[in-house]
Order: structure tokens, then sequence, then C-alpha cells
């Protein structure tokens, strides 16, 4: 753990964070200030601390089922299911009411599509990857997450958007609430 932490670290160094990288994690050389570093480095840390939350939770997350399929019937969406997935998302602390919401108009969307194009083979559409990577390959993402990197970090105001790579491009836009960054929207760039 201790190691994948100094990775990250230096990853953020060297994406311009003003994290020390140094050889030694007892002596760091003072990093240069900066105006907006600070908000900075509290925004790419709020995505390193949700994706190392949700590396621990992914599987708790793809237990949920959120499309039901009764025997010779179409799928539909299973709102119960869709409501313990959100909450679990939102124990993560990192996540705005906002981005959940956004979930629970998706999920409304998509049984309107089941009801206008019954579905009952193959995978549900819209169900058929990891709904907060937006990737077919999150359990292998998670896998690496030492190989994150901080692209990008930019802040203007109470919003920030930072871009880093994940075996995938990956756009992620703060909003401060509070005095704390916290996520409102993900977009996988390499899926657009």
């Amino acid at each position: 753990m201790k190691s994948f932490l100094y990775g990250l670290l230096i990853s953020l160094s060297t994406a311009g964070f003003g994290f020390p990288a140094a050889t030694s994690m007892t002596s760091p050389k003072p990093a240069p200030t900066r105006a907006g570093t600070p908000d900075r480095q509290a925004a790419g840390r709020t995505v390193v601390r949700f994706l190392q939350w949700y590396s621990s939770h992914l599987d708790s997350a793809g237990r949920i089922i959120l499309v039901d399929q009764p025997a010779g019937k179409n799928y539909s969406v299973n709102f119960r299911n869709g409501e313990k997935y959100l909450a679990l998302l939102k124990n993560s602390g990192h996540l705005t009411d906002a981005y959940l919401n956004e979930w629970r108009t998706y999920f409304r969307d998509r049984q309107k599509g089941f009801e206008l194009n019954p579905q009952k083979e193959g995978p549900p559409t819209g169900f058929e990857y990891d709904l907060v990577l937006l990737s077919q390959n999150a359990d292998v993402q998670m896998k690496n997450l030492n190989r994150l990197r901080i692209d990008k970090v930019t802040v203007r105001a109470d919003r920030a958007t930072v871009q880093c790579t994940l075996l995938e491009n990956y756009e992620f836009r703060l909003v401060r609430r509070n005095n704390r960054w916290l996520i409102n929207e993900i977009l996988n760039l390499s899926a657009e």
C-alpha cells in the first residue's frame, strides 16, 4: 500500500500538483507554490480517494441486480435495487446528490426504453457496462489502480476538472460544497 501511495504521489507530482517528488518519504523537499495549487491537490485527491473507495466496493456494487427478468418476460429496471446501488455510491462521501440524481433519471429513461423496445435476450441495453467508470473493463481497471495517472487539473472558482488515465481516459468534474470537493460528473473520454 505504501508503494502504491508513493507511486501515486510521484504521478501527481509529475502532473504539476506540487507534491514533492523526493527519493525519501521522510525528508521531502518543499514544492514551489502556485496560485490554486492547494485546490488542485484537493480536487486530485478527491478523485484518487473515490477510486480507491470504489475499488474496494466494486464487488458489492456488482452484486446489486439493476435489471430484472422474470422467466419468459422482458427486462425491467429494478428501482428498489437502483436505490440500494445509489446509496452504496453515496456512502463513498465523494459524490454530489446531482450525480446520483442523474442516475435516477437514467434508470427511469432505461425503463421507458424497455417499455418502448421490449428486450428479453442479450445484455440489457444501457446496463452492459460499469455505470461508474462507464466501461466494460472496470474490474481490470481497479486491479490496475496503481497505474492511475493524473494528467491535468483545472480549477475555476468552485468547479474543478480532473483529467486522468486509468487504462482509459477520464474527466472528473467536481464542485466545491462546504469547502470540500465532490464529484459531480464522470466522463469516459475513451468511450465517447
